[in-house]
């Protein structure tokens, strides 16, 4: 483990060569210097060609990355990666969306061809087929997706990673550690194959990466995208809605086109999940696999199968991610207890991540969201914006610095309210470096103000805006 520093503070990226959970063993001093040697040379690489972070440093006048000081200034608001205006979505004009884009990355996006291409799906698709990038968007709520301009390379940069947190961070009970990499396992997803959420682009590589292939997986929607316009639409309706003026929101020409094509899967919707759920154990049945699913939609399968009398129904090493929370369901106390008696296994991985994100911290034993030391997290004073000591337990605005983009700026302030510790004392779990305590918060809700539908609720508000294009469009 002695040479992680060094790799660290050499190449970010090469943490996907390491063992993931010694990383947590860093001392506090080792990990400062290593991250911070590594946020020197990102700054110093990234600020003459990224226009944004090279105007935020001249205005600040901070030259060089000495102290984590020098950083705070230059984190980007989780706004600039959607601070476009709308009306170029609204009006089609995504050469402008592509030269808004521009500026953000160092990806040449001059072999990207927008000649007519009217929505943002067929625009993420060009920019896929014109250039190195595989870009993600977020959840708005006002209409407006962030566009994060990740390349296809770090796109499985960020699926190896997670399947080294599967292998190291909590193994087996026996002790062993399946590396999915090598020792593929059947993937199953109730969700979408394809689209351009960070969901979407993960599940589909983790597809190739940790099934061996897509004969190999299974999802509920294998060939319909997951549409970043019926997000957009999503966010409008509800801003809309905020505003007491839903019956009054126009609809995009492009989505009044594919009507038919939504009223055909949304007609079918509750058939294609009971088909998903029969396929999953007529396939997959006694075997062991690797499932992700949010707890909602896993509590729902286990209470049909429960009532059948179906229990165990897949292998004692099987692994499950999951995450988000209930999505605004009422579940009972002991939902995990009836969900993992009807999967047959209890090897659950649990994670913080925002779409911004390219490594996301894992829940230990404890309780407790643990940062890999490719991040860098910040508490900002949720008034004055300043950093907070990065010591003992405070609770604050949460900020990061993602070290592995080496395309874009990694450095985000995101609207979560947090509690953060570990910086030099470790979690009860026995791991060093800085984590989340589980009461994580968006200070908007707080403040009863608008803000991202988080990753769990997405879903909903996309079926939710389809069934508002079939009624306005009846």
């Amino acid at each position: 483990m002695t040479d992680l520093p060094s790799l660290l503070a050499r190449d970010p990226q090469d943490f996907v060569t390491h063992d993931y959970a010694e990383s947590f063993a860093l001392g506090e001093k080792e990990r400062d210097e290593a991250q911070l040697e590594a946020a020197r040379q990102r700054f110093a690489t990234l600020a003459p060609r990224i226009a944004p972070l090279g105007r935020m440093a001249a205005e600040n006048g901070i030259t060089e990355i000495t102290r984590w000081e020098d950083l705070v200034p230059l984190l980007f608001p989780h706004t600039v990666y959607k601070s476009y205006p709308l009306s170029f979505i609204e009006q089609g004009r995504f050469d402008r969306m592509t030269k808004w884009l521009g500026p953000l990355t160092t990806t040449d996006l001059s072999g990207v061809q927008t000649q007519g291409v009217d929505t943002i799906d067929d625009w993420l698709r060009a920019l896929e087929a014109g250039s190195d990038l595989a870009p993600i968007h977020t959840f708005g709520t006002t209409g407006k997706l962030s566009i994060m301009p990740r390349t296809k390379a770090q796109i499985d940069l960020t699926v190896r990673i997670n399947a080294n947190c599967i292998r190291d961070f909590q193994p087996q009970a026996n002790g062993q550690k399946r590396d999915l990499l090598v020792d593929h396992l059947p993937l199953i997803s109730p969700s979408y194959r394809l689209g351009a959420s960070a969901i979407a682009r993960g599940m589909n590589r983790q597809a190739e990466l940790y099934a061996g292939g897509q004969d190999n997986a299974l999802f509920l929607y294998p060939d319909a995208y997951f549409s970043a316009d019926v997000l957009s639409l999503a966010g409008r309706l509800r801003a809309a809605e905020a505003r007491g003026e839903a019956g009054q929101l126009a609809l995009p020409a492009s989505l009044i086109a594919r009507r038919d094509e939504f009223a055909a899967r949304e007609a079918g919707r509750a058939a294609d999940m009971d088909r998903f759920f029969e396929t999953a154990l007529q396939r997959y049945g006694g075997q062991d696999v690797f499932l992700f699913a949010v707890w909602p939609i896993l509590f729902e399968w286990a209470e049909e199968g429960l009532k059948r009398g179906l229990k165990g129904v897949f292998g004692p090493n099987s692994i499950l991610t999951s995450g988000g929370g209930s999505k605004g369901k009422v579940l009972p106390p002991d939902y995990k207890q009836h969900i993992f008696e009807f999967l047959g296994f209890e090897r659950c991985l649990e994670f913080f991540g925002m779409t911004e994100l390219m490594a996301n911290a894992p829940k230990c034993e404890h309780g407790n969201f643990h940062f890999p030391p490719v991040v860098v997290p910040f508490l900002l004073d949720p008034d004055s914006g300043e950093m907070l000591p990065r010591d003992g337990r405070r609770t604050g605005r949460l900020a990061v610095l993602d070290l592995l983009p080496d395309s874009y700026w990694g450095g985000i302030v995101s609207g979560d309210r947090v509690t953060m510790a570990g910086f030099d004392a470790p979690c009860a779990c026995g791991r060093h470096g800085p984590y989340l305590e589980p009461d994580i918060a968006r200070f908007s809700d707080l403040k009863n103000g608008d803000d991202k539908i988080n990753c769990a609720g997405a879903p909903e508000a996309h079926d939710k805006a389809i069934d508002f294009l079939l009624e306005k469009t009846q």
